[in-house]
């Protein structure tokens, strides 16, 4: 069995926004798909705006994301795992000389993601000119852009 891909879509808040998560201090943002997405300009790397800790993207993918992703690939094994035995018990049947029967696994629920608008500022990098939207309290001292890094 080769490689096997599963994909899934996020739909954004009414703005095309989509909430990632970073992986050290656990705060959520909201980066435009489109920007994170780019082909013209691909994102390796995305550093927390609050933190200003750096790391691979697909780690920053929130937990929602990780989660429907885990339940997909479940019931793909489900699914393959099912049509096995189905197949076994079916060969076996058909000699008579013993009896097969199985239970069928059953799939995992597997939620659809939609961002929902929230009260987050929305900030614009005068360095790469791209977006975050994240809550901004008041005394803050710095806001990173989770593209380049530079203090907003």
């Amino acid at each position: 069995m080769g490689n096997i891909t599963l994909s899934f879509t996020v739909q954004g808040d009414s703005e095309g926004y989509v909430t990632f998560e970073c992986p050290y201090c656990g705060s959520e943002f909201k980066l435009q798909a489109g920007e994170v997405q780019s082909d013209e300009e691909p994102v390796w790397e995305l550093f927390c705006p609050y933190c200003g800790l750096v790391k691979e993207k697909s780690a920053f993918w929130s937990k929602d994301v990780c989660d429907k992703a885990r339940a997909l690939a479940e019931n793909y094994m489900i699914e393959e795992l099912n049509k096995a035995f189905g197949k076994m018990a079916r060969s076996i049947n058909r000699q008579n000389i013993i009896k097969m029967t199985y239970k069928p696994l059953k799939k995992v629920y597997v939620k659809e993601l939609k961002n929902t608008d929230t009260t987050e500022t929305e900030f614009q990098c005068a360095c790469c000119n791209r977006r975050v939207k994240m809550l901004y309290c008041v005394g803050a001292s710095k806001i990173f852009c989770p593209y380049c890094g530079v203090d907003l």
